[in-house]
């Protein structure tokens, strides 16, 4: 085979495997003073237990994500700074991506779909969130496969990697996915991993 048909042919199965749609736009303008000084106020939340765990939940705010093991909130450049799952970090947000140290994460939008791959904590990640269902694999060597069952409740398996019943729930603007706030939305889930993926 000739070095051009060859190279032809591995351009086009990168094509194929890479993830298709638009870079979700993600606000990374740095907040007004004003906005710094104000209280929290949550717009959404997300509970999820795994297994016979009481469970995490993470609620979500224009520049904050409060919860048990996360604390972390945008500063005055935009950035996202503080704990995440028990885990310091400091996040810079720009449209369809999210970067930091160990954090190297591109964030779609395919129709009604959220595409987020890339390396998280320094562990591959995959997910797929949908209306209806949350697949992949949020990092650390685990899948998750979540569906949803009745109104707002959310049950399947996280395995890392022996399965576990797992349930979610997702409350106020926490529900309105693909059109979620970004990045807070999926902070407050990565952050409500047991022991963050």
């Amino acid at each position: 085979m000739t070095r051009v048909p060859l190279l032809a042919l591995l351009l086009l199965a990168a094509c194929a495997s890479a993830p298709r749609g638009a870079p979700l736009a993600m606000d990374a303008s740095p907040p007004t003073a004003a906005a710094l000084r104000m209280s929290y106020r949550s717009d959404g939340a997300i509970y999820l237990a795994v297994g016979r765990a009481a469970g995490i939940t993470n609620s979500y705010g224009a520049n904050q994500v409060v919860g048990p093991n996360t604390s972390l909130a945008r500063n005055s450049q935009g950035r996202w700074a503080g704990t995440l799952g028990g885990q310091t970090t400091m996040l810079e947000v720009s449209s369809g991506r999210i970067q930091g140290a160990g954090v190297d994460l591109t964030v779609l939008r395919q129709g009604e779909e959220l595409l987020v791959s890339g390396l998280w904590r320094n562990a591959r990640l995959e997910l797929r969130f949908q209306k209806d269902q949350v697949t992949g694999t949020p990092g650390a060597g685990c899948s998750i496969d979540l569906n949803l069952v009745e109104g707002k409740g959310w049950r399947g398996f996280l395995a890392c990697p022996n399965p576990d019943a797992a349930s979610m729930e997702l409350e106020g603007a926490a529900n309105d996915i693909p059109d979620a706030a970004m990045p807070q939305w999926l902070f407050a889930f990565l952050g409500a991993f047991p022991e963050g993926p």
